[in-house]
């Protein structure tokens, strides 16, 4: 099995978010936003489109339940995300 095909496959189910695929699109919509050669209305509309997806999880993760290991895996993460921000 190819490793796309493996990462999409987990525990016996398809995942139904390839979130490798989402992350490159909102680096790129961050690139474009950045870009010199690109002006305000083109960038201010993918900002809002950005603004939209935030709201948007921010309100489906309210919405999910919590899940045993969550709590230590968000503060591994914050700390990862913490000690990246202060080598900067």
């Amino acid at each position: 099995m190819s490793s796309s095909i493996q990462t999409r496959w987990q525990m016996g189910f398809k995942k139904p978010l390839e979130a490798n695929d989402v992350k490159m699109q909102l680096i790129r919509a961050h690139g474009e936003i950045c870009s010199p050669y690109n002006d305000g209305f083109t960038t201010w509309e993918i900002k809002k489109d950005l603004y939209e997806i935030k709201w948007l999880l921010e309100e489906m993760l309210k919405r999910q339940p919590t899940f045993s290991d969550e709590e230590a895996w968000l503060e591994e993460q914050h700390k990862k995300h913490m000690w990246s921000e202060l080598k900067r």
